[in-house]
């Protein structure tokens, strides 16, 4: 099983800015947090002009 976090915006490709792979559901429900979190960390990086710079590294 895999999980990914994705991060679309209005007229820009989607990045994938987390994944996770696991064999049953509660080892993806237990990475899912810190996926989650590197979402929130990607977009409070993210400058004022809409940009989202490197968001795959």
């Amino acid at each position: 099983m895999k999980v990914e976090v994705v991060l679309r915006t209005g007229g820009r490709p989607d990045t994938v800015v987390g994944e996770a792979e696991g064999d049953t559901w509660p080892e993806m429900r237990e990475a899912l947090p810190a996926l989650l979190r590197d979402l929130a960390d990607t977009v409070a990086r993210a400058s004022d002009n809409g940009e989202v710079t490197d968001a795959s590294a």
